[in-house]
């Protein structure tokens, strides 16, 4: 055997990138179960073949599971049978040395469940309940770390108190009926603080709405804590948010289309909210009572209003959760709104946002920015210097053209140097190359890789192509609207681009080449002399 792999180090990290890169070495697609499988019965053989490699390799084989049924398959065969709708029956009593094997394994797991599936698979719950009666410390899986619970069946409730170990950092609750938070889960995560006190990411989510009472006994004691992922109704008090201390991320969803309560949140400050509710007007509403610095802001609602009400709700948040230290926002709608004229953004709807200079990005992606010209999008960006990410209006396809050209877009590279990330809807109809005369000379953007033009109209791609590669040359990618919401003439738009791009890429081309030509020059002269 090579010395290396006597280094326990060196063994545990081949193991683990046998299951996360597969035997060939490519990334392993964890949706693929064969691949898994293929990975699996390699750590199998591995952990046969050599003493030294045995615990090593099963720790990676069973680091992770998809539910508990690998662990109950591998108890004595006289144990259990499998019928033929592959369902595991308990055939006799469960002795101690049976719970040893179980034990054996189960140590060994970190992370269960997926949000494909239950947790016990296809086990029947007398053999769950059989093994669970001999649990030390009330403990199915004592070192888990990661649990992933979409559900299970109703009978197998009281079994959920027997995943929630000292060791669990991460919990993710998909409740698959409406009844699931109003049984046995209350008393089983009033006990959270108790049963997992190092929980550091919570995420409750899901069609159903949680009650607030349940949700607060489950998370206040939790002094770890620092991401949270709630489905919340409407009309609960929310006030209790305060005594999360140390928060980091809050992810709230209001459920109901009745006006929220007036709850009272203060917070030092959050790196991360993200709130979805029915409409811009009750999100305002929702968060009347707040004092929420964050860094980091997504108002996401199920239904659009108009940009006035935006531009309302906008000023309703200042000083309740737009502060100085504000440098991401994205304003999305889960529905796409209407393509309407009152829907447009004009620059007073933006008017609320520019007074942040520290803002890095801003997504508005599902807005129709149509009514702004160059002179409007260069007051806004001039708010903006540090601006790192900007997708404005390239989701959805408008009837109303554009007004923002090729002169807009130069301005805005001009102003915000920092840019790497873009997307904008701009006419294209109207592009002139960078020359001394005209707009553009000078600026050169080399972050840019991937360019978001959305429903940009185009008509030459080759005059686009040389005025785009002169203030971004390292251009690789371009993007339009999303086909869901694509309009008329998509395909085209589509097909004008791709041409555009591959304009570009040839006159990159051509530039390496004469380079390269230009190097071998001065070699050969260098080398006469």
């Amino acid at each position: 055997m090579h010395a290396c792999l006597l280094i326990p180090e060196i063994v545990k990290l081949i193991f683990t990138n046998i299951y996360v890169y597969g035997t060939d070495g490519s990334l392993v697609n964890f949706g693929d179960h064969s691949f898994q499988r293929v990975a699996r019965r390699s750590l199998a053989a591995l952990s046969r073949a050599c003493r030294s490699f045995k615990d090593i390799a099963l720790d990676a084989l069973w680091v992770k599971l998809d539910n508990l049924e690998p662990l109950f398959a591998c108890l004595p065969r006289d144990l259990w049978t499998m019928t033929g709708d592959r369902k595991l029956l308990i055939k006799r009593p469960v002795t101690t040395a049976d719970w040893s094997v179980f034990e054996q394994y189960a140590s060994r797991v970190r992370i269960l469940g997926n949000v494909d599936s239950d947790l016990f698979g296809g086990i029947d719950s007398e053999f769950v309940y059989a093994m669970m009666g001999f649990c030390s410390q009330s403990l199915l899986l004592p070192n888990l770390r990661t649990l992933y619970c979409k559900g299970y069946p109703h009978v197998l409730h009281p079994c959920m108190r027997y995943l929630l170990g000292p060791n669990l950092v991460y919990l993710l609750l998909v409740p698959p009926t409406e009844g699931f938070w109003s049984n046995i889960m209350p008393s089983v995560l009033s006990g959270l603080s108790r049963h997992s006190p190092q929980l550091e990411v919570v995420e409750f989510v899901g069609p159903y709405a949680m009650c607030p009472r349940v949700s607060e006994l489950a998370l206040c004691g939790l002094k770890h804590l620092r991401k949270v992922t709630l489905v919340l109704p409407s009309r609960g008090d929310l006030s209790w948010l305060s005594r999360l201390i140390g928060l980091q991320e809050l992810r709230i969803t209001l459920a109901g289309i009745l006006p929220p309560l007036r709850s009272q949140f203060r917070t030092s400050y959050l790196d991360k909210l993200v709130i979805r509710s029915f409409n811009w007007t009750s999100s305002g509403s929702s968060v009347a009572g707040w004092v929420v610095p964050c860094r980091q802001l997504q108002l996401i609602p199920a239904f659009s209003e108009s940009a006035v009400a935006v531009e309302c709700v906008l000023r309703m948040l200042d000083k309740r959760l737009l502060f100085d230290v504000l440098e991401h926002i994205l304003l999305d709608v889960v529905l796409e709104p209407a393509d309407h004229i009152d829907n447009a953004f004009t620059l007073q709807t933006f008017s609320p946002l520019m007074r942040f200079s520290g803002l890095k990005e801003v997504d508005l992606s599902t807005f129709c920015i149509s009514l702004l010209d160059d002179d409007d999008l260069g007051s806004i960006v001039k708010s903006w210097p540090r601006l790192e990410c900007l997708h404005l209006g390239t989701r959805c396809f408008w009837q109303t053209p554009p007004k923002i050209t090729f002169r807009g877009l130069v301005a805005l590279l001009s102003t915000c140097p920092n840019l790497r990330n873009l997307g904008l809807v701009f006419d294209a109809t109207k592009v002139d190359s960078p020359t001394a005369e005209k707009p553009g000379r000078g600026v050169r953007n080399t972050n840019i890789t991937s360019f978001h033009v959305g429903f940009s109209p185009i008509e030459q791609p080759l005059q686009v192509a040389v005025a785009l590669s002169a203030v971004l040359p390292c251009l690789g990618e371009f993007s339009v609207e999303s086909l869901l919401s694509g309009g008329p003439g998509r395909a085209e738009r589509e097909a004008k681009w791709g041409e555009v791009l591959e304009h570009i890429s040839h006159t990159l081309i051509k530039k390496e080449e004469s380079k390269a030509t230009g190097s071998e020059t001065r070699g050969l002269r260098r080398r006469s002399t």
